[in-house]
């Protein structure tokens, strides 16, 4: 069995792909994280069939090290770049520009590997459909039967029932398949969306139950919100997606409402078990908010507003975490991104607006907050001129940089630098110092 390597730091994608190499390829994937991790495996074995890569994780020029990797050692190893449409400067390298273009990456391995694609054309279209583990930890039943795979002979797997539909199990027996490595279960195809409508409607009942204690819905509404964006990437807008996407943004507006202090929300949401994109959505609808209050501003629809776009506003980068974090034009080019990558981050607020308009009952002009959120008017690129931007424009932009300040605080640590005097260098204008000395009251009031 040919064995590959899977360097990729998306997680939607490197599922994507690892299922259909194994589904289509039969072949062995073996994932690391960057370059070094896998060098420190081709010292093992030497004799790796191929290595499928993005072309960089974060500042790690990644193809680059393992192409000059395997020329300067004359291995007999494939690569695959993801993300790069510049034309292979040797003969073991092929490049794909579109990443998920997942066919294309079936078709080059194949190619590579010597596969007849007379096989790959005949292969049946496989009959489940991969569930990731933490689909199920809010759950205690399924309304389906749930299964894992076993590689059954070097050209097959097998499909073992672990969950019986209508079983009952705890999050401590899910925990323990995600301890020993395990990443997706699997149920039947045909059974997906009625699955996915099951899900929902427990995740709901879950996040609005009066009972429930604050800490426990924030972790809660970050897993669901891991969720809902990954389904609204593969499914697009449904009743499912909306229901869960609607319970989110309710739930953060309540929670603003019901805590007598803001930075007690703060300190429950950032410490939380949850991703960093929902901390910082979170995040920027709680400071964003207590900006509304103190400006009193009178759009009755504000605070929904805010919460909607802090939902959307990075959903085109959802699956790249580094990439949300670039918030501005220097940080940008500092990022060496490839062309692809670099017009993804460049478009992601204008692409975001979009998105939202396609949902049913969102408040008037939050497409717009999203498509200013870095400054521009059209969504593309990066400003600091903001003064004509309206009001809540120019509130969401200034909660997103505090936001984005407290959050590289967290992960760098050291002293924390005061952010205002920083926001009133890079957004000079009197209209715009207004919002900002709303931040300043909204910092250094303790209570509601």
């Amino acid at each position: 069995m040919a064995q590959v390597i899977l360097v990729e730091d998306n997680k939607v994608l490197n599922d994507l792909i690892s299922i259909n190499l194994t589904s289509y390829l039969n072949v062995d994937v073996i994932h690391r994280k960057n370059a070094q991790e896998a060098l420190g495996l081709l010292s093992i074995l030497p004799n790796i069939d191929l290595i499928i890569t993005t072309a960089k994780v974060m500042d790690e020029p990644t193809a680059e090290i393992l192409s000059h990797h395997i020329a300067s050692n004359k291995l007999d190893t494939g690569l695959i770049v993801l993300g790069s449409s510049e034309k292979p400067t040797n003969d073991f390298t092929i490049n794909i520009a579109n990443p998920k273009d997942w066919e294309a990456v079936v078709h080059g391995s194949a190619r590579i590997l010597g596969i007849n694609e007379d096989i790959i054309a005949r292969k049946p279209i496989p009959d489940y459909a991969p569930l990731p583990i933490r689909y199920l930890l809010n759950l205690d039943s399924v309304n389906c039967d749930v299964f894992i795979r076993i590689k059954k002979s070097p050209t097959e797997y097998q499909f073992i029932k672990r969950i019986h539909n209508g079983d009952t199990f705890s999050k401590e027996s899910i925990m323990r398949y995600t301890e020993q490595g395990l990443e997706n279960f699997y149920i039947d195809k045909d059974a997906y969306k009625n699955f996915t409508i099951f899900l929902s409607n427990r995740l709901v009942e879950k996040m609005d139950s009066p009972k429930m204690e604050i800490t426990q819905r924030i972790q809660i509404m970050g897993e669901s919100y891991e969720i809902a964006i990954n389904e609204i990437s593969r499914l697009g807008f449904n009743s499912e997606t909306i229901q869960l996407t609607e319970s989110i943004i309710q739930n953060m507006v309540n929670n603003f409402q019901k805590s007598p202090e803001m930075s007690n929300l703060l300190h429950k949401v950032i410490n939380s078990e949850t991703q960093l994109l929902f901390q910082r959505c979170h995040m920027t609808s709680v400071v964003a908010s207590e900006m509304v209050n103190n400006l009193k501003l009178t759009d009755p629809q504000a605070h929904n507003k805010i919460a909607y776009a802090s939902f959307f506003h990075d959903i085109m980068l959802a699956d790249y975490e580094g990439f949300s974090k670039i918030n501005s034009a220097e940080e940008l080019d500092k990022a060496n991104l490839n062309d692809d990558d670099r017009e993804m981050v460049l478009n992601h607020a204008r692409e975001a607006a979009v998105i939202i308009r396609k949902l049913p009952d969102t408040p008037l002009g939050t497409d717009e907050i999203i498509m200013n959120h870095h400054g521009t008017f059209n969504g593309v690129g990066f400003s600091n001129s903001i003064e004509k931007l309206s009001d809540l424009s120019k509130v969401f932009i200034i909660a997103h940089n505090f936001v984005l300040h407290l959050i590289l605080f967290k992960e760098k640590g050291g002293e924390p630098r005061p952010i205002t005097e920083e926001l009133y260098k890079r957004y000079p204008g009197p209209e715009v110092a207004v919002i900002i000395k709303a931040l300043e009251r909204t910092l250094k009031k303790k209570t509601k």
